[in-house]
């Protein structure tokens, strides 16, 4: 169920950035011939893409694609070095509760202040916050679920194997 949901976030901003680079071409092609091209489309493609990153970057973590720098790590012997990864993960968790718990906040202001964005489209502003909350709460369930040794693990040695060095 948990790996359906975050799939189903990454398929949604899959479905994102195809629909925005067909319009962005579409407006590019659009303006060159001289036709008519959408003024929102713009502002649209604007937040499309944080949105898509927002999507899915929890699905990216739980595959272990998430950007990861373990130069240091990768010296360590297995053991500690499973250890900084659970360590590491715990860290992230808690830093992706804290903008999730943010993200509440800060949509819950725009919701109650009535607060606009006003460009080519007028929506309310809380409609840019609301994924926040909701793809951070996922990455801190995922972080979690890794530091306590739940989720998949491994990426160090799958890294190492693929000489990636990454």
């Amino acid at each position: 169920m948990w790996i359906a949901l975050l799939g189903a976030c990454a398929a949604v901003a899959a479905f994102i950035i195809g629909a925005a680079m067909l319009l962005v071409g579409y407006d590019v092609i659009a303006r060159n011939l001289e036709l008519w091209s959408p003024s929102w489309i713009v502002d649209v493609t604007e937040y499309a893409l944080p949105l898509a990153t927002l999507l899915v970057a929890p699905w990216l973590t739980t595959r272990g694609e998430h950007i990861r720098i373990d130069m240091l790590v990768s010296l360590l012997p297995e053991r500690w070095a499973n250890q900084v990864d659970r360590a590491t993960h715990a860290a992230c968790g808690l830093v992706a509760a804290i903008v999730a718990w943010y993200g509440v906040g800060v949509t819950t202001e725009a919701y109650e202040t009535e607060a606009l964005v006003i460009k080519n489209v007028t929506f309310p502003e809380w409609y840019v916050y609301a994924p926040l909350p909701f793809c951070f709460a996922l990455i801190a369930v995922e972080c979690i679920r890794r530091a306590i040794g739940v989720g998949r693990t491994g990426e160090r040695s799958a890294h190492q194997a693929a000489g990636s060095g990454s």
